[in-house]
């Protein structure tokens, strides 16, 4: 379960560098279970090396627990 909370600490710090106008709005899921959600600016996002909100979902599953995070 400490893995888990490390993966979703990772990605939340991902996330949250964002301040501009024009967001997208992700989700994280553990097991099924929304548990976060945060927006991203679209220059951070191209920063990152990104062109779209989808670029950034992502699914892993680790001793188990599925966790996903979905962007729009």
């Amino acid at each position: 379960m400490k893995k888990v909370l490390v993966i979703l600490a990772a990605a939340g710090m991902l996330f949250a560098m964002s301040s501009c106008s024009k967001e997208c709005k992700c989700k994280t899921y553990v097991d099924g279970e929304m548990k976060h959600e945060n927006t991203v600016s679209k220059e951070d996002l191209e920063s990152a090396g990104f062109e779209k909100c989808k670029d950034l979902n992502s699914t892993v599953e680790l001793l188990g627990v599925k966790t996903e995070v979905k962007c729009h």
